[in-house]
């Protein structure tokens, strides 16, 4: 079988702009990024699905454009890594992530220790989204860890490598239904489950989007997409949700905050809260009901 290839960008930049250089590569469609700072410099490695998928040459425009806009003029290094390379090279940068005081995201080959309430979400580097270094992922589980409670209905949209919905089955949510479009995400989503003794019974995986969920309504749903995919699905994620049902929007940068909670606020949900981290954002949103604790 073929090893699936993946573009990689690489770029060194002021340890000052790192942080937008790198929100501008998620932004772009970067499915994974790893940052190796020396001083004040920073190396940037951001990784993109290959042609068609990506148009990496207007990727690369788009960012020569934004540097320049900075002042900056750098170099864009580009190169094709194979699958299990992916794999090999981000282990070195693999270490247990603390998303909240009770949650704890590792890779299998660092245990960690565990006092009573906490919970381990064991996470291997795949080339799904979600291993918990991201801020957008850590967002999106600190609003888990607070809105939810043992067993409401969850819906996890785009589930990636499946790690929102192995913490929602951990914290109680009965039953999980976990979605993605892409094949590959939804293998590396089963085998995380398999990996944390999260049976099918507690958390079902499906291909597909919104139109393959025909169950509901849910207590919860966790969409950590990028904002112009979340866009036509405000209304019906907000279909889906039960009449005290909250959702929680990730993967949103900060400067998109005002724009996205007018599009919630137009899709007749309401605004609870948001959560802030470094250039990300996870805004928080209800159907109706109590006020969000």
């Amino acid at each position: 079988m073929n090893k699936r290839a993946w573009h990689c960008l690489r770029l060194e930049v002021p340890a000052a702009c790192a942080e937008d250089v790198s929100a501008w590569a998620y932004e772009l469609g970067s499915c994974g990024l790893q940052a190796e700072e020396a001083g004040e410099r920073t190396q940037l490695s951001a990784y993109f699905a290959a042609e068609p998928m990506c148009d990496l040459a207007g990727v690369r425009r788009e960012l020569t454009h934004r540097l320049a806009a900075l002042g900056l003029a750098l170099p864009i290094g580009t190169e094709c890594v194979e699958e299990q390379d992916w794999e090999a090279e981000w282990r070195r940068f693999f270490a247990p992530v603390w998303a909240t005081g009770r949650i704890v995201v590792h890779p299998s080959w660092i245990p960690v220790e565990l006092a009573e309430g906490q919970i381990a979400v064991r996470i291997d580097p795949k080339m799904a989204f979600g291993t918990g270094g991201h801020e957008s992922t850590q967002l999106c589980l600190q609003a888990l860890e607070r809105c939810l409670r043992p067993g409401m209905r969850c819906l996890d949209l785009g589930t990636g490598s499946g790690i929102l919905s192995i913490a929602a089955a951990l914290l109680g949510a009965r039953p999980v239904l976990a979605v993605d479009i892409d094949e590959q995400a939804v293998a590396n989503a089963r085998e995380n489950l398999a990996h944390n003794r999260i049976s099918s019974e507690q958390v079902e995986v499906r291909l597909g989007g919104v139109e393959a969920v025909a169950e509901g309504p849910f207590d919860l749903v966790l969409a950590n997409i990028q904002s112009h995919v979340l866009r036509p699905l405000l209304a019906p994620l907000r279909g889906s949700l039960a009449a005290d049902g909250r959702v929680a929007f990730s993967g949103l940068l900060t400067r998109e905050e005002a724009a996205f909670c007018r599009w919630v606020t137009e899709a007749k949900l309401e605004v609870d809260t948001v959560l802030k981290k470094e250039a990300w954002i996870c805004v928080v949103a209800r159907n109706s009901g109590g006020q969000f604790d």
